[in-house]
């Protein structure tokens, strides 16, 4: 999904070849997925972490491609701007200890990053939203020099004809318009990856999209933008109004926005969603490859599906279908809401919650679903995104299945055996189980996010009688000693 793309002029024909290809793939990936055997072998989890670079003093500095050409190293990769670095960790087999396997990876590759970027007076920080952002970090000459993203700016504005507009309500509301894709840029995230069985895809799948909105209460993590005091998690409507191309208009029809939650239940299996991509969503980059999918199935071969994936990699829902040729050929569930943040150990819990809970509420889910409709599910999503902890959601009684609003802090607490229940279904050991359910009790006991502290601590700053800039600065630099520091959130120093 990530591959480069060189910038040329798309034409008319250009999209209707990569129209014919994409439904061939589509039909290629039915016939693969109708395939005894395929998607068979051990449930493995795999991430991709998103962090900002900073200077000494906590402003942005845009030299992702100097610490990427000190470090040598293909795990790490460039983002839209020049200040975002990406790595990618390596799949890890679910049993076992996994999400420690994944946070001693990233601890010894983001140390190794950092003192790369120490050499060049700068910190990496991971944080959903970095505090100290300007308007001006969101020009052209702050997006990374690629192809694909210079497409991509292109391709939006085309459609749009105009700036983007933002508008975010909050203690502190936010409008402003862009001229640039960098914005969404300013989102920094922990992407999940769970290998799915392809006869269990709809199930787990259905269970992902209703225990979203609780990981995303509890991982919240991006509270400021532009020093405004905004939603707790503000990266999920700043992702989607930066880079929404669609006007606004009560008569005409719009076309559905590519960043959503979704448009309903999954029924049958993986093939609804790359399909509802196809039909819903213009091509961005009309790139053919190399391959003929019908002539890998004749020969044996399982179909790479490159233009099905680079179409799917231009969507952005907040949990995502993907195919995978290698390996032996498998499907996975993209899991895209978490924020970068704020430390390593937290990171690891957030996705031992979110994991846990995704696998032991899949043998359930269809149960569940009459008593809560769709609409219902994405309400919860953004009133957790725009309340964290504090968020009152929709949810059913668990004996009458009528549901009522609930305190989102009471429904988590309610769900951490069920956590439990899908660990243990995966086969992860009796000791990571606990020590990152006792993590993420404490939190809920401290009601402590990384949102929590960073807005409690730009209050201290502020009441020292430091400018809001000048005490977004402050409490950055304080944010990336901490996180250093690898204890978890409930343990950062509150004094300013």
């Amino acid at each position: 999904m990530g591959r480069d793309i060189e910038v040329f002029e798309i034409t008319e024909e250009d999209r209707n070849k990569f129209a014919d290809r994409v439904y061939d793939c589509l039909e290629a990936l039915k016939i693969t997925l109708d395939k005894p055997g395929f998607g068979e072998g051990a449930i493995s989890l795999g991430a991709e972490l998103e962090c900002c670079i900073v200077t000494d003093k906590g402003d942005v500095a845009p030299i992702n491609k100097e610490i990427l050409d000190d470090l040598n190293d293909p795990q790490f990769q460039h983002e839209l701007n020049k200040f975002n670095l990406e790595f990618n960790l390596s799949p890890v087999p679910a049993k076992g200890a996994p999400f420690t396997k994944m946070r001693i990876e990233a601890d010894k590759a983001l140390n190794r990053a950092q003192q790369l970027a120490k050499n060049r007076n700068a910190n990496l920080i991971l944080t959903g939203i970095l505090p100290t952002l300007k308007e001006k970090n969101f020009k052209p000459s702050y997006m990374t020099d690629v192809g694909r993203y210079h497409m991509l700016d292109r391709e939006l504005h085309k459609m749009r004809g105009e700036a983007f507009n933002i508008n975010i309500d909050g203690k502190d509301p936010l409008k402003m318009k862009c001229d640039h894709v960098t914005l969404e840029g300013a989102n920094t995230s922990f992407q999940l990856h769970l290998r799915v069985e392809p006869e269990k895809f709809a199930d787990t799948f259905n269970a992902a999209q209703i225990m979203t909105p609780m990981s995303v209460a509890l991982a919240a993590n991006s509270p400021l933008l532009l020093g405004h005091r905004l939603w707790q998690e503000t990266r999920v409507a700043l992702f989607r109004q930066s880079i929404d191309y669609r006007h606004r208009d009560n008569v005409n029809w719009r076309q559905p926005c590519r960043i959503s939650f979704g448009y309903g239940w999954v029924r049958d299996g993986a093939y609804e969603l790359f399909s509802e991509a196809v039909a819903l969503y213009p091509s961005l980059f009309p790139v053919l490859g190399n391959e003929n999918p019908y002539e890998a199935i004749r020969n044996g071969r399982l179909p790479k599906l490159e233009e099905l994936n680079l179409h799917m990699g231009t969507t952005w829902p907040w949990n995502r279908a993907v195919y995978s040729h290698i390996d032996g050929g498998h499907l996975r569930i993209e899991m895209r809401s978490l924020p970068s943040g704020p430390t390593l150990v937290d990171m690891a819990a957030n996705a031992a919650f979110l994991i846990g809970l995704t696998v032991g509420f899949r043998t359930e889910v269809r149960e569940f679903l009459p008593s809560l409709p769709f609409r219902h599910a994405e309400y919860n999503f953004y009133r957790a995104a725009q309340s964290g902890l504090e968020a009152n959601i929709i949810w059913p009684d668990k004996r009458q299945r009528q549901s009522s609003e609930k305190p989102i802090i009471d429904v988590i607490k309610s769900l951490l055996p069920l956590m439990e229940k899908g660990l243990s279904e995966l086969g992860v050991d009796e000791d990571e189980i606990s020590k990152y359910k006792e993590n993420i009790e404490n939190r809920l006991n401290s009601r402590m996010t990384g949102s929590s502290w960073q807005l409690m601590m730009l209050k201290k700053y502020k009441n020292t009688g430091l400018n809001t800039e000048d005490s977004c600065k402050a409490m950055t630099l304080k944010y990336i000693e901490q996180q250093y520091k690898g204890k978890s959130i409930i343990e950062w120093q509150t004094d300013p």
